[in-house]
């Protein structure tokens, strides 16, 4: 922490100094050419007082009369040559100028103040006064002002940087936890820090890629579970076919067998969507029309109901919207997913109706069936999750449907909800 705060205070200290200092000079600048005609004038009075006494022949002791002076008006009073009057270094050319001319010429002394120089008449010497005055504790005054201007930037930088530095270290611990494996952690920074938003992408990541695990951890267990049912099945009913001595049991074994072998392909195919769907984003989103969508949709849905030999009335939605911004393969698997749920657990009628709300569209199914317990609602999107009763296995389907509606409506920026239906079962609803 002292390496980051030292960073920050040079690099913030050094330009505020700077532009402290340089704007104490143009000020001073400033507030001298505005006043020049002024000062020189001041500076005559004083010049002519002084060379009065100095070429009066009647006054003898001229040097401790202008020692006088220089106690009384805090100046300071010298004769030099005129030689090394104009090679004055601080001196500009302008000042030179006048001085040569036996005007007044003044510059900025040293840690304050002004010194006039003007020729002294009829001699090749100058007479310099230092006009020392309140200006002799200009240093101590600007090392004062630098001082409390560097104590309110210490200040200032502490309280800045001391909280940044613990979010930092937050953050840090966080980091290095999930690098060891821990994803339940989450990094805890102030509402107000710098880098909240960070730590919320960090803690959406860790959260998201906790879910993932949980996720492939269900899944691996209820595949296991779910492939162990129809490969016993097949089994037995390959032992059963091997003893069988009657031709017409033998083929009965044969028809179980390929019932199994249905059920295991099923099983494999919804788990190879649902993986694909999980690993990235397979959607390749366009604006497709609304009517075909939709009756490529039902037409599906109603071959699958005539071969399974149901009878359930499956209305159309009375409104559709022009066109859909969707990836149509998956979003039309999805929806055929949830009329197949529907049309298994309704008593005679499922509705689908499509709302337009600006940019987002919502898909849903109603159906007049038995309905969804609300505590159970959630459950039903995790693969492998049924209800017990008549939304049991025993009424056909992998217990896959449902988790692949959820992660089509998520890649196409949505969700998938359930609710109660107006026709008194249960409504899923895709929206996006």
């Amino acid at each position: 922490m002292l390496r980051l705060f030292l960073r920050l205070y040079v690099f913030l200290m050094l330009p505020a100094t700077a532009a402290f200092v340089s704007f104490m000079y143009v000020t001073d600048q400033v507030m001298a050419q505005m006043h020049a005609e002024q000062q020189r004038a001041r500076a005559g009075v004083a010049f002519d007082r002084a060379e009065r006494i100095i070429t009066d022949k009647r006054v003898p002791d001229w040097q401790g009369r202008l020692q006088e002076i220089e106690a009384t008006f805090r100046v300071a009073h010298e004769v030099v040559p005129m030689e090394k009057a104009v090679d004055d270094f601080f001196m500009s050319g302008s000042e030179k100028e006048r001085l040569r001319a036996g005007d007044i010429a003044f510059r900025d002394r040293p840690g304050g103040g002004n010194v006039y120089l003007r020729r002294i008449k009829n001699s090749d010497r100058a007479l310099r006064i230092e006009w020392v005055g309140a200006y002799e504790y200009m240093l101590v005054y600007y090392a004062i002002i630098l001082s409390l201007v560097t104590i309110a930037m210490l200040a200032i930088l502490w309280r800045w940087t001391r909280p940044l530095w613990r979010d930092l270290e937050a953050l840090k611990a966080a980091t290095a936890r999930v690098g060891a494996g821990d994803f339940g952690v989450r990094a805890d920074v102030s509402r107000n820090s710098l880098l909240q938003p960070i730590a919320v992408g960090f803690n959406t990541m860790s959260e998201r890629v906790q879910r993932l695990l949980q996720s492939h951890r269900d899944l691996e267990q209820g595949v296991a579970h779910e492939l162990r049912t129809p490969l016993a099945q097949l089994k037995f009913d390959l032992e059963l076919a091997r003893t069988a001595t009657a031709g017409a049991d033998r083929e009965g074994r044969f028809v179980a067998m390929e019932r199994d072998v249905v059920d295991l392909e099923d099983l494999v195919s919804e788990l190879l969507v649902l993986a694909n769907l999980r690993e990235a984003p397979p959607y390749k989103p366009r604006d497709v029309r609304g009517s075909d969508l939709v009756d490529e949709v039902l037409r599906r849905a109603n071959e699958e109901m005539r071969a399974a030999g149901r009878e359930v009335c499956i209305e159309a939605p009375r409104h559709v919207p022009e066109n859909f911004s969707c990836d149509s393969k998956y979003l039309s698997r999805a929806l055929v997913n949830v009329l197949r749920n529907a049309v298994r657990y309704a008593k005679s009628k499922v509705a689908v109706t499509v709302e337009r709300a600006g940019s987002r569209t919502t898909i849903s199914v109603d159906d007049d069936g038995p309905g969804v317990p609300p505590d159970e609602r959630d459950r039903l999107f995790e693969p492998f999750t049924r209800l017990e009763g008549s939304r049991g296995r025993d009424s056909g389907g992998v217990g896959l449907g449902l988790a692949i509606v959820k992660s089509v409506a998520e890649w196409h920026g949505g969700e998938a909800r359930i609710s109660d239906s107006p026709l008194g079962g249960a409504r899923v609803s895709i929206s996006w």
